[in-house]
């Protein structure tokens, strides 16, 4: 059973009001800093550093077309290369939460952003297939911070009266990315540079990739004129600094006349029960509290719950992070495919068609044959050897870029829905998961059915992908809030960690499946993932809700240590 704490009231030790101003708890006092110009200053570097995730994640999708020709890349290789950025978030999924909590969520935060953006904008100037796969696995690995991060600090730093709104806002920001890629890309990359001489041949997704990285310069620049989390700094026994934060956060909000009330903070106590002598011994804490609440994870009690949660993430992000990569690309297949003879009924040669013979002398047969085929036989090869040797075509339709937009806009108009969903109860988020996966499904059915195939409408395919897009994106953020329904508030942060990590690994499986299969057996894939979104329909009708009950706790200081820990704290503890 979850219990969830009630809001208490102001703290105070005397009866005089004096006291109750001067004394309050974390959220109280960072409530009391107000809202104004610097809350819509760190939404604003927080929706942009989400952004930079979202381009993150999309780039290569539109990069990956546009230069096959220049790096001479197979199916196999552009798989390979999605799936090194996929490896390096697996690897990462435990790692820089806890880095965050040591040496500072707001320093980490930057560092990750300005050197996975360097990154980025270096990669314009690769040339070799090898060193891109190197510097996505890096990539991969470096964006795992701000995606993880950017709500932990944007919830420390802002009071929560406006919080979740914030919360929705910076979450739509990684959506926007889908939308406003295309739109770039369709504008960038037709672009043909010729006439000039220069020591790296210059095409025209090189600019592409370099514009990708200004998002995460002006978000890692921002953040650096931030201050730290106060929420840190007071859970680790730093209560003055914290202070002087909240009190500059009050200065710019509500001007420099404004006086901050607050002077000391109650304790969460969330580090405070161990003797704190530096780094080493909050990382040591922190260790052992996420040992703790795995074996809790694991144990009997939540054992089959666990996995069902795990096997839907897993599900769900082959979809949305393993084919939803290879959308531009399937829809240039579509594209080069168009007007082409479906390969099985490509017409044989004449000489294998049947004459009648029985009005011919015996004699005159092998003669009539030989003058019959040859011209034929030397006709089909020599076209067949025109096939093989057909020139690698640089150029991409624009119909697959706004095919991309539609896409993108799809997903928008989805995540705006998925947070209206996302306010109700568990059962309600509970039929929209499963009807996500649902439609997921069905896109990949239909996306094996118009890739595959000899001939099939593209508007189809454009439909199936925008439906893939949409459900399978949103229909993560739907699983994060049912995993907080169904497991204990102890448990939720671990929780998304876990999800999040063999999300990940569904996504590197997606994404090697398809650069493997894609040339070899076109539907395989596309099958596979939707069989096992079918499957992950019944996990998620079979995933048991908590129920919730709200007790009071208006007691002693002491108490307010049991007090209900938002999942915006835990994400950043153990991930």
């Amino acid at each position: 059973m979850v219990c969830k704490v009630a809001p208490k009231e102001t703290p105070s030790r005397g009866t005089g009001e004096q006291d109750a101003q001067e004394i309050a708890d974390y959220e109280t006092a960072l409530d009391a800093a107000g809202y104004g110009r610097f809350s819509r200053s760190v939404l604003g570097a927080c929706a942009c550093a989400f952004f930079t995730t979202g381009v993150q994640n999309c780039v290569m999708s539109y990069v990956l077309p546009a230069a096959r020709c220049e790096l001479k890349l197979t199916t196999y290789q552009a798989g390979l290369i999605n799936m090194a950025f996929m490896s390096g978030g697996v690897a990462s999924a435990f790692f820089w939460g806890i880095v965050a909590d040591v040496f500072g969520r707001k320093n980490i935060l930057s560092m990750t952003l300005l050197v996975d953006s360097t990154i980025l904008l270096a990669q314009s100037t690769i040339s070799d297939y090898r060193l891109l796969l190197a510097a996505r696995s890096i990539n991969g690995f470096l964006i795992g911070g701000p995606s993880t991060l950017v709500f932990t600090y944007l919830s420390d730093l802002v009071g929560y009266k406006r919080r979740q709104f914030y919360l929705d806002i910076t979450g739509m920001s990684f959506v926007a990315a889908w939308l406003i890629l295309p739109a770039i890309a369709w504008l960038v990359i037709p672009i043909k540079l010729t006439g000039y001489t220069t020591l790296l041949p210059i095409y025209s997704w090189r600019l592409y990739l370099a514009l990708g990285s200004i998002p995460g310069f002006l978000s890692g620049i921002w953040v650096l004129f931030l201050p730290e989390s106060p929420r840190l700094l007071s859970d680790t026994n730093r209560s003055d600094r914290a202070l002087k934060i909240m009190a500059y956060i009050n200065k710019c909000n509500k001007g420099p006349s404004a006086e901050f009330k607050v002077q000391k903070l109650i304790q969460d106590n969330i580090f405070m029960t161990k003797t704190l002598s530096g780094d080493q011994s909050r990382t040591r804490a922190l260790f052992i509290g996420v040992l703790k609440d795995l074996k809790m994870f694991i144990s009997k009690m939540y054992a089959v719950k666990s996995s069902l949660i795990l096997f839907v993430f897993f599900a769900n992000m082959a979809a949305g992070f393993g084919l939803n990569l290879w959308i531009p690309e399937l829809l240039l297949r579509m594209q080069s495919n168009a007007g082409k003879t479906c390969p099985m009924n490509q017409s044989l040669p004449e000489n294998a068609m049947l004459f009648n013979a029985s009005n011919i002398p015996w004699k005159d047969i092998p003669r009539i044959s030989d003058d019959y085929s040859k011209p034929e036989v030397d006709k089909f090869n020599s076209s067949l050897n025109i096939v093989h040797a057909e020139k690698c075509d640089e150029n991409i339709n624009d119909s697959v870029f706004t095919s991309g937009l539609i896409v993108g806009a799809c997903c928008v108009i989805g995540n705006a829905a998925c947070a209206l969903v996302s306010s109700r109860g568990g059962a309600g988020v509970r039929r929209a998961a499963a009807l996500c996966a649902l439609a997921c499904a069905l896109a990949c059915v239909c996306l094996a059915a118009c890739v595959c195939a000899c001939t099939a409408s593209s508007h189809l395919a454009v439909a199936a992908a925008a439906v893939l897009n949409a459900a399978s994106l949103n229909g993560n953020v739907l699983l994060i809030r049912l995993l907080l329904h169904a497991l204990p508030a102890k448990l939720g942060g671990l929780g998304v960690c876990w999800g999040a990590w063999w999300g990940r690994a569904g996504g590197v499986a997606s994404n090697l499946a398809v650069g493997v299969l894609l040339d070899y057996s076109c539907p395989a894939p596309f099958i596979s993932v939707a069989a096992l979104l079918a499957l992950s329909i019944g996990a998620i009708m079979m995933i048991k809700l908590e129920e919730i009950k709200v007790i009071d706790v208006n007691k002693t200081e002491a108490d307010s240590a049991e007090k209900n820990i938002g999942l915006e704290r835990y994400i950043s503890t153990h991930m």
